[in-house]
């Protein structure tokens, strides 16, 4: 399939992506402090920041990544500023809508 013909999540619905998977899987791989600290502030502060994939991606998943099909959504809590604090979670995802390429990591994990 040509890069023409691929369907691409906007970056609003990568958003939401992000965030769909984070909530169904945070509870599971954050540390107990971490998931409270989130639930308590989550409506106030949290936030989802969509950057290029970083080099370290293809070292944890083993394959390579392409800057133009894949994306690193950071999700965490902003202080006050609305200044990124804490990253919670870093997810790996597909721009395709139809792949289903996520990795995450998850803060603490080395």
């Amino acid at each position: 399939m040509s890069g023409a013909e691929l369907e691409l999540w906007s970056l609003d619905e990568l958003c939401d992506h992000a965030f769909a998977i984070f909530e169904e899987l945070a509870e599971e791989n954050l540390s107990a402090e971490d998931y409270v600290l989130y639930q308590q502030h989550a409506a106030a502060s949290a936030y989802v920041d969509l950057v290029p994939a970083t080099d370290d991606w293809v070292d944890m998943i083993a394959m390579d990544i392409d800057p133009e099909l894949h994306v690193e959504a950071r999700i965490g809590l902003a202080d006050v500023n609305a200044v990124a604090e804490i990253v919670l979670a870093r997810i790996l995802l597909s721009k395709e809508k139809f792949e289903t390429l996520c990795h995450a990591r998850w803060r603490g994990q080395d």
